[in-house]
């Protein structure tokens, strides 16, 4: 190299080409570290997930029976005596530990039941279809199982409240009165056809994955005890919703439920809206602040509680003022507005008096 000629030159590199190269390293080495952070904290997650998993099923033992049905364990917890006998049905993603209060309460006046569907709380998963009419015969075979005679006041929240229904229609000799809280934002004509399920499925899945992965690395788990806190459930037992809430399995039982058979349970949910003269009452949250939609969507949903009302010849609606969808069953007072309700059910379906 002679005197005065630079390494550039002599390279060929200019400065400019050598920045870029700078440029271009510290960009992919600091990718490579976000990859092996991000890696390291899922692998954290999911250990985390799996050894609190096992630690809550030794802190948590079932606070009732498991019977055998269908193949697998179903769990179902009853106190109170008298009849007839009042059968709790959860809604999606929940158990039977979210009826603490009403079940409380309405043990005072006669029998009443909380179950948990496979998967979802104390009860074993299970596999093949979870269609509507599926989970409902499993129902019926778990209460005659536990020795709980018919006819039965049927209840359910959300989700829940639609198997309820179906359940009263698939079942109209073991069923004297419903009470349906807050149903599920289940239009009857939610899809046209086939087509269109299909297609609602594939958009879906997409947030379903994202729920998945916050299932399975733990996330979920430490964002429940502050839900059931703010929906009003009491101290003591908030850590165990959160525990129940929090395994792998129950994201699995809701995603089988919910999303493959929602066109099967679309079209239960229609031949069940002719329920005769069955003493209805049918319970509102009055705050849709957690109900993100579109003006239109809204307006369908008010078309949609306008007519579950119309289901029954002998029903009743009542608003339950500052209530939303959870604090429904998780506030003492207002779970105690269901109560009241059940009890008012129970009084109509034993005199014949209608409903006020």
């Amino acid at each position: 190299m002679s005197v005065g000629t630079s390494a550039t030159e002599v390279s060929g590199v200019t400065p400019e080409v050598q920045r870029k190269r700078g440029c271009l390293f510290y960009i992919r080495r600091t990718l490579k570290w976000f990859v092996i952070v991000l890696f390291g904290i899922i692998v954290l997650g999911v250990v985390y997930q799996t050894v609190a998993t096992e630690l809550d099923k030794r802190s948590y033992a079932p606070r009732g029976e498991l019977y055998p049905v269908n193949g697998h364990q179903i769990h179902i917890t009853c106190i109170g005596e008298g009849s007839p006998a009042v059968i709790l049905q959860a809604g999606g993603v929940a158990e039977s530990l979210w009826w603490y209060w009403i079940q409380q309460q309405v043990a005072e006046h006669t029998q009443v039941c909380a179950y948990d569907r496979p998967g979802l709380g104390w009860s074993q998963p299970a596999s093949g279809p979870r269609d509507a009419r599926t989970i409902n015969t499993e129902l019926s075979a778990l209460l005659e199982q536990a020795g709980i005679p018919a006819p039965y006041v049927m209840v359910g929240h959300s989700y829940g409240a639609i198997l309820t229904r179906v359940f009263a229609a698939q079942y109209p000799d073991k069923v004297e009165g419903l009470v349906l809280v807050d149903s599920a934002l289940l239009i009857p004509r939610l899809f046209a056809d086939q087509a269109e399920f299909d297609e609602w499925r594939r958009s879906n899945d997409i947030l379903q994955a994202f729920i998945w992965g916050m299932t399975r690395t733990g996330i979920m788990r430490l964002i429940m005890p502050g839900t059931f806190q703010q929906w009003g459930y009491p101290p003591e037992i908030v850590s165990e919703l959160a525990a129940l809430r929090s395994p792998n399995s129950v994201f699995d039982a809701d995603y089988a439920e919910r999303i493959p058979e929602m066109w099967a349970l679309q079209q239960a949910s229609a031949s069940a809206e002719n329920l005769g003269d069955l003493p209805t009452a049918v319970l509102w949250a009055s705050d849709l602040s957690g109900f993100v939609a579109t003006d239109e969507a809204l307006q369908t949903f008010f078309t949609y509680r306008d007519a579950v009302a119309s289901y029954s010849g002998n029903s009743v609606v009542r608003m339950i003022e500052g209530a939303d969808h959870g604090s429904i069953l998780g506030n003492e007072q207002y779970a105690q507005q269901v109560t009241d309700a059940i009890l008012d059910v129970i009084q109509a379906a034993q005199t014949g008096a209608p409903l006020e």
